[in-house]
């Protein structure tokens, strides 16, 4: 343990007589063992024991404290010195005591700073410290877990309570359980009785309160339905009594499903321009009718102003993701997404996946999950199981405007790993050699789950196109996604998209900062742009060396067919140039590929197009299409797992450079893709 000084515990300096003390030399005494957070602990019995060391330069006196006896207590210099505390009584209560300071004085200083204290010769497993929580039906058991070191012990029932005398689990451990002897019917919590304990035949201070739950209780504490005709959802009664329901208005139904389910139906859509009171609901026992418990029920505006739709696949990132997520809880805690709907899709594992709402419960001041769909995945991941989730999602979130933020691993438009069309043993070997991170690398978003799982950008757009319907934007919080092989594909699924042109970082975007920008009222584009600059700004604030890595861009998909137009026209006039004179955003290495995959498109074009009018031409489309483009000093690569500079960037890439080395990885597949169709 590392020696503490007491001089930074230094509480009180005492002198003796009026003469001038000589100061104790600094650092003249140090705790060397056996004080955890400045407490010396022993535990409950009389007779405990407890050590500490300390080093002293000088003579040293531990002064007595009621109920604790220390030996030695006294000695000369030492650099080293172990001394027991004897804890000389009993606690005799069920919570931790406070015994006093621990004085040592040196010459005429005393010092202290470190408290003693006494455990319980019972400890209760802390949940269940102050009060214990059971069924409102009679002789309903639950169970609860305590510590004793002693043998000779006894629970005592006080009320309308019985309680087992325990059961050994383990070292000194033992499990109880605990019931009500009467049923309470009644909608109100309130306490059966009491648990007490004995030591050697010794009742101990303090009791357990045993109290009784209430005999009908909701799931919620605000229920809130969707705002179309026909919306329904399930609410969960907690009670083992048989119960009915009814509702106080026409423009809702409840009706009594699977074991303790009501399902609310609304009758109407909310056309409204904000939330409605649809009525209550009324909750009674059959055999008790006086016992009843009603619950508002509210009704959401038909169409969100913004529907924030999460799709987060893979697992090797859901550490990250549940940091994301506790990002946009944040922001709904605040209220800033009261107009808007949250929908996330999370894979739990490789075959499973669960689909829920995050939202405000201003009742209870509390976040929600609340779920929507649980899903079993496909063994290999396809079209079929993106165009189900995708549907779901926007089922669940009617509204104004859709944003869809993706988390997940990317290699761009590079297709997915074993299912290339082409590719020989040789090939696919050095497929999976060039996307394999350096040793040492720091984690980003790029390190990718297994081929099964991952997913093609072309089966991506098909998905989201057979839904029939459009997203306003598309953050990809994914690697390489701001190439225009990619963004072509997709250019019919959303208006605009936001990605990165290089690696993303494993902690991903801030969307704490992002995301009040993107429900606000600015037009989309500017609210865009405003959050890929924040984006950048936050990796350049808050990160430092390899981390402060941040590249952004905002691609408008309807100008990507003028952008193929200009293109198609400056590779009519190429020349062969160097691809490593290029600007790129990858760290793939010679000895891997014998080219990088992703180069800034306009750094290519003006170097190789021999017409200055064509060049011309492109940088204008180029303007209209790419906006938003932000960038920190370098950009990290886990491929080479370095920053690597950027001394030109536009914000989009290509790959269409590496049809200069025909040796290049992924030529033939380049020439296969939309963009490669749409330029030559």
């Amino acid at each position: 343990m590392k020696r503490l000084s007491l001089y930074t515990l230094l509480l009180t300096l005492f002198t003796v007589g009026c003469n001038p003390v000589e100061p104790v030399p600094n650092d003249s005494l140090s705790i060397v063992s056996g004080v955890t957070n400045n407490t010396l602990t022993l535990d409950g019995a009389a007779g405990s024991k407890a050590t500490f060391a300390i080093s002293s330069k000088l003579a040293w006196e531990v002064l007595d404290i009621p109920g604790v006896e220390y030996s030695p207590n006294s000695g000369e210099a030492t650099t080293k010195t172990t001394i027991t505390a004897t804890a000389l009584q009993p606690n005799r209560t069920l919570k931790t005591i406070t015994l006093g300071d621990v004085v040592i004085r040196l010459s005429r200083t005393r010092f202290t700073g470190i408290k003693a204290q006494q455990r319980p010769q019972i400890i209760i497993e802390e949940q269940y410290s102050e009060a214990i929580s059971v069924a409102p039906e009679q002789n309903r058991v639950t169970e609860f877990t305590f510590e004793c070191k002693s043998s000779d012990f006894e629970l005592i029932a006080e009320g309308n309570v019985t309680v087992t005398q325990g059961t050994q689990i383990g070292t000194n451990k033992y499990r109880a359980t605990v019931c009500a002897t009467t049923d309470n019917l009644s909608t109100e919590e309130h306490t059966a009785g009491y648990i007490g304990f004995k030591i050697g035949g010794e009742t101990l201070d303090g009791k357990i309160a045993v109290v009784q739950r209430s005999a009908i209780l909701f799931d919620r504490n605000r229920v809130i339905i969707n705002g179309t005709e026909g919306a329904t959802m399930s609410l969960t009664i907690d009670s083992p009594f048989d119960f009915t329901v009814i509702s106080s208005t026409t423009a809702l139904t409840a009706v009594r499903g699977e074991g303790q389910t009501v399902v609310l139906t609304a009758i109407e859509r909310n056309s409204t321009d904000s939330e409605r009171k649809l009525g209550t609901i009324t909750v009674s026992l059959k055999d008790k009718p006086d016992c009843k418990a009603t619950i508002d029920v509210w009704q959401r505006k038909e169409r969100a102003d913004h529907a924030l739709l999460f799709y987060f696949l893979g697992t090797s990132l859901k550490g990250y993701y549940q940091s994301n997520l506790a990002m946009v809880e944040t922001i709904a805690a605040k209220g800033t997404l009261d107009n808007s709907r949250v929908i996330v899709f999370l894979q739990n594992s490789t075959n499973s996946g669960s689909m829920f709402e995050i939202r405000y419960d201003r009742g209870t001041n509390t976040i929600l999950r609340e779920s929507i769909a649980d899903y079993d995945l496909p063994s290999i991941y396809n079209e079929q199981m993106l165009y189900t989730i995708f549907n779901d999602l926007f089922a669940a979130a009617p509204a104004a405007e859709y944003g869809l933020y993706v988390g997940s691993h990317g290699r761009g438009w590079i297709p997915k790993s074993g299912s290339t069309k082409g590719l020989t043993t040789l090939q696919t070997s050095l497929d999976d050699y060039i996307w394999t991170p350096a040793p040492g690398a720091a984690m980003v978003r790029h390190m990718g789950d297994t081929a099964s799982t991952q997913i093609n950008t072309t089966e991506f757009a098909s998905a989201i196109a057979r839904t029939g319907k459009h997203f306003d934007y598309i953050i990809f919080d994914v690697c390489y996604m701001a190439n225009v092989e990619s963004a072509y594909d997709m250019k019919d699924i959303a208006d605009y998209i936001l990605g990165s042109p290089c690696e993303v970082m494993a902690a991903g975007m801030p969307y704490s900062e992002m995301i009040p920008v993107m429900v606000s009222t600015s037009p989309l584009k500017e609210r865009l742009d405003t959050a890929a600059k924040a984006f950048v700004e936050y990796y350049k604030t808050n990160k430092e060396g390899i981390y402060s890595s941040a590249c952004s861009a905002v691609i408008a998909c309807k100008e990507l067919d003028a952008l193929a137009a200009a293109v198609k026209q400056a590779n009519s006039s190429l020349k062969d140039i160097d691809p490593d004179t290029i600007q790129v955003y990858d760290g793939v290495s010679p000895s891997r590929n014998p080219t990088h995959i992703f180069f800034d498109i306009e750094d290519y074009i003006v170097q190789s197009c021999t017409d200055a009018a064509a060049v011309t031409d492109f940088q204008s489309q180029l303007s209209r299409t790419v906006s938003g483009q932000h960038h920190t000093d370098t950009f990290y690569s886990a491929y080479n797992n370095l920053a690597n500079p950027i001394t030109s960037y536009c914000g989009l890439t290509t790959s269409a450079p590496i049809m200069l080395n025909s040796a290049s990885a992924y030529r033939d597949q380049w020439q296969t893709t939309a963009w490669y169709k749409a330029t030559h």
